[in-house]
């Protein structure tokens, strides 16, 4: 029978009435689902509990949001929070200098009092034993303290640190970047130009690589040297076979084509499960690399003078190792291209020993041979004056310090100088929101006690976490936990009699890592989590005037003692 097409398609035509009726239908089951979530954000949990849905195989669980537009935004226009970046930077002058300050600078700038350092009820004495460390300094003392800067990977590049570490050194004196790890994740650090041969492992408290003694430094990392390596000599092909049933294919089955022999409930919804088929398969090629292992003559480590840094961190006259070791340790120091072999006795409990004394101005390049040592890092130094050490930890919430030996972070942490600790932390927190956050106090508390253990006294200054944006409808807005999390770190600091600065209402508050993004020239990176360098720059200016604030507030109220 032949089809009449004019008929057909006139047949199958939509009703204008059709379509209005379909949207009005729409509209009415966005409405249920709306009423039904009025929050406009409901949370499933993939353990088997997902409503109408059951799972055939024990996987691990997780939980995945569904966001929509919620009743209170579809009949009240939600007023959102912007962050004028012009008022909250417009008094912030950034340091330019690109020459050596020869006569020492001791202005700064009187910050605002939501910018101001934290400290527990109206004692402001946390941060007293670090204050009279930089007096004896400016007053003339020959010695060297340090400041150790912890972080998360805010602190990748050394960008915030080398910015603190210049303004700090032009006023007290130093030189050099401090203590430098063996290895640089970033690549990219600013205060000095490194790189090592390809046999060196990393061990950390943050990572998943430990090490087998469980031996860490100050850095709260360890290195050592294997004396084996890998390198590719090509590809290899392989015949894969490549089956056309997947062994864990799921199919979503309506509760009709469920029957009473499949593996699932029949009266459910859910996911069936379909058998593996081993005679269904095709044959594939793929290329697989090739190794070859071999064997290093020599291990090596190079640090060279930053080029494009500040002038006082370019060049430095005191280099020194902190490792441990069961065995003799044997080195060629080559500093500026002039060689010393050098062999140090083992030191089962770390140590520190110097390696050159005299202004280093090119390179400074180890080679290691025979029993790898385990390495806590190098120090690169003026003879007296600040020394401010940037520890980048990718990765971190700031837990693992209670894993470190008291014994040898005892003695590096005396040994070195110590004499303030700031722990910047909380963005690898953030991105899992909870509704309480006792938990992380808790942990971060005891991370906070342990280096009090270490050294009693020391002065600790507590970080918040910076505001951190997500995408939420269609536009970025800081997450709903920031703020909690910055409370649970500062009950941690108080708890311990550490200080506290409040990064988060430092920057703006709420969405202001939204208008640090879009700002120009741009202050942040388009994750909405990181500074810039030159954002990098403005949160240095801000920490050092904090830190000057209450020093020179500190030396005012010094009692003067009568000879």
């Amino acid at each position: 029978m032949q089809l009449d097409s004019k008929k057909y398609h006139k047949s199958k035509q939509v009703n204008p009435a059709t379509i209005v009726w379909m949207l009005v239908l729409l509209n009415f089951v966005l409405g249920l689902v709306v009423l039904l979530f009025p929050t406009g954000e409901q949370r499933f949990e993939i353990n088997g509990k997902i409503p109408f849905v059951h799972l055939v195989n024990d996987e691990s669980s997780s939980d995945f949001t569904l966001q929509f537009v919620s009743a209170i935004d579809l009949m009240y226009a939600k007023e959102k929070v912007v962050v004028n970046l012009d008022s909250v930077l417009s008094d912030i002058d950034l340091d330019t200098t690109t020459e050596e300050v020869v006569i020492v600078d001791t202005s700064y700038k009187e910050p605002q009092l939501d910018r101001k350092i934290q400290y527990v009820k109206t004692e402001k004495t946390s941060l007293d034993g670090f204050f009279q460390a930089l007096y004896d300094v400016e007053k003339g003392s020959e010695k060297l303290i340090r400041i150790l800067h912890y972080g998360d990977s805010q602190l990748e590049g050394d960008r915030i640190s080398d910015y603190l570490r210049n303004k700090m050194q032009n006023r007290f004196g130093g030189y050099g970047p401090g203590i430098v790890l063996p290895i640089d994740v970033s690549r990219a650090r600013v205060s000095i130009r490194q790189s090592e041969s390809r046999d060196w492992e990393k061990y950390a408290i943050y990572s998943k690589k430990r090490h087998p003694q469980g031996h860490y430094g100050i850095g709260g990392s360890s290195y050592m040297f294997t004396g084996k390596y890998f390198v590719k000599i090509g590809e290899d092909t392989i015949v894969k076979h490549v089956y056309d049933s997947l062994l864990e294919k799921r199919v979503w089955m309506s509760k009709a084509k469920l029957d009473s022999n499949s593996a699932l409930d029949s009266s459910k919804w859910g996911i069936v499960f379909i058998p593996f088929d081993s005679s269904k398969f095709h044959l594939d090629t793929i290329y697989k690399p090739v190794y070859e292992k071999k064997e290093s003559e020599y291990s090596w480590l190079s640090f060279k003078c930053a080029t494009k840094s500040y002038p006082r961190v370019r060049t430095f006259s005191h280099v020194k190792m902190l490792y441990s070791s069961s065995d003799t340790v044997n080195m060629v120091v080559s500093i500026d291209g002039v060689q010393h072999i050098k062999t140090f006795q083992p030191a089962p409990y770390g140590t520190e020993v110097t390696l050159h004394k005299g202004m280093v101005t090119n390179e400074v390049l180890l080679k290691f041979t025979g029993t790898s040592p385990v390495l806590f890092g190098l120090l690169f130094d003026g003879d007296k004056g600040v020394a401010v050490d940037n520890f980048p930890m990718r990765g971190s919430s700031g837990t693992g310090y209670s894993m470190i030996n008291q014994s040898i972070y005892k003695r590096q942490l005396e040994k070195t100088n110590v004499e303030l600790v700031i722990m910047q932390y909380g963005i690898n927190v953030i991105p899992n929101p909870q509704k309480n956050y006792n938990f992380y106090k808790h942990m971060f508390s005891k991370e906070l006690e342990a280096i009090k253990r270490a050294k009693p006294g020391v002065s600790i200054l507590v970080i918040g976490p910076s505001d951190m944006s997500r995408k939420v409808v269609g536009e970025y807005v800081s997450y709903p936990n920031v703020v909690k999390v910055r409370d649970a770190m500062k009950q941690a600091a108080y708890e311990n009699g550490c200080a506290f600065w409040d990064l988060y209402s430092v920057m703006g508050g709420e969405n202001a890592m939204v208008g640090w993004v879009n700002n120009s020239p741009t202050l942040a990176a388009k994750d909405y989590t990181h500074f810039n360098a030159r954002g990098a720059h403005y949160i240095g200016e801000m920490l050092y005037n904090a830190i000057m604030s209450d020093y020179t507030t500190w030396k005012a109220q010094k009692p003067v003692l009568t000879p």
